[in-house]
């Protein structure tokens, strides 16, 4: 079975080894919690619990709802989707981002994840979501591009190279 978690308090050490297989720097990603102890986990799994509701001005000035992704109860991934947006989040920024612990990948688990992250921003009430991606992150451009994305501005230029970003048409039933 599989399902979105909310992040929450009660996250344990699971939780805390899906983020020491998730590589600290990848192509337009960064994974704070690698290489850090478990203390450490746990308060920043208490900035993201904050952080659905208090904007977190120093980096993004928008509230994020983060998400844990599980297959059989044992955690594949963490995805996150911005709630509120500004005008740079509406216009360019990406306003979902996820990550795929590395021992877990390429075994379709992106595509379950996509599609039930796009439920969650449906039952958010969003009509579309932008994604950025790395022009040279082939993976998840395919993703993108599978999950409905369409580009929207292509090929800009970013501090490690440049990147595209994609608009996905969320489906209403």
């Amino acid at each position: 079975m599989e399902k979105l978690e909310k992040v929450n308090s009660n996250m344990g050490i699971l939780e805390y080894k899906m983020y020491q297989d998730i590589p600290m720097m990848e192509i337009g990603s960064r994974n704070l919690i690698y290489g850090k102890d478990y203390l450490e986990f746990k308060k920043y799994i208490e900035q993201c619990i904050e952080e659905e509701t208090i904007a977190n001005k120093k980096l993004y000035d928008a509230t994020t709802n983060r998400y844990i992704y599980y297959v059989d109860d044992y955690p594949i991934g963490e995805v996150g989707i911005r709630t509120s947006l500004n005008q740079f989040w509406k216009m360019r920024g990406s306003q979902i981002f996820y990550k795929i612990r590395v021992s877990e990948r390429q075994k379709g688990y992106g595509t379950k994840m996509m599609r039930l992250v796009l439920e969650e921003c449906k039952r958010l009430g969003f009509e579309q979501v932008r994604i950025n991606c790395d022009d040279l992150n082939y993976g998840s451009k395919k993703l993108i591009l599978g999950s409905g994305g369409k580009v929207d501005i292509d090929h800009y230029k970013t501090n490690e190279g440049t990147s595209s970003s994609y608009i996905i048409k969320i489906k209403r039933r």
